[in-house]
């Protein structure tokens, strides 16, 4: 009995591991013009094309224009409108997801598609967050640069440069609109994290 039950233990491993190697090569297999394969999934751009589909050229592709951030800014005024609701619990942000209700509702308040909301919202957090640490916007944040290294050639450059610079002018001409919002959000989640 014992035999047996080795065996079976035996080819489940043997199989288990059969199946990480596989999905370990479907990540670096080249695509089949010898480019490497697509990690990310391509959204939409304002101009109606698609994005690229790897997470650096998703960047990359995906420009800020004043119609698209006057909608996150909506979305974002939403997004606090449902934290702050009562019962609800502040400790955490907005999901954006097409399985939450409060992500839905977020986009829907936006006028924007799930996946240009994502998308915008993935340029314009790390220009925030970094000008946050560096005390030009939000509630006041600090974190300990021994224990994160990355952050400080991040907090001595400018933000922006990780934007197209029509992506950054954009932005630019919107953190009026667009500040007050991810601010209130910040300090809300922030207070219990």
């Amino acid at each position: 009995m014992t035999t047996r039950r080795t065996a079976v233990i035996a080819g489940v491993a043997v199989a288990l591991l059969a199946i990480t190697v596989a999905l370990a090569r479907c990540t670096t297999d080249p695509a089949p013009h010898g480019e490497p394969a697509s990690t990310g999934t391509g959204g939409s751009r304002a101009d109606g094309g698609t994005t690229a589909t790897g997470p650096a050229d998703a960047k990359a592709a995906f420009e800020l224009t004043p119609a698209l951030l006057q909608g996150y800014a909506k979305g974002l005024r939403k997004e606090a409108e449902i934290i702050r609701r009562p019962g609800r619990g502040t400790h955490y942000g907005v999901t954006i997801s097409k399985y939450g209700e409060e992500g839905r509702e977020a986009v829907a308040a936006s006028g924007l598609s799930l996946d240009d909301y994502r998308a915008i919202r993935d340029l314009v957090n790390p220009v925030f967050t970094t000008l946050n640490f560096q005390g030009k916007i939000g509630p006041p944040r600090s974190m300990d640069l021994e224990r994160a290294p990355e952050w400080k050639q991040r907090l001595a450059g400018d933000p922006f440069d990780e934007l197209s610079p029509s992506s950054a002018q954009a932005l630019r001409d919107h953190m009026d609109i667009l500040v007050p919002p991810w601010s209130e959000i910040i300090a809300l989640t922030a207070q219990h994290g």
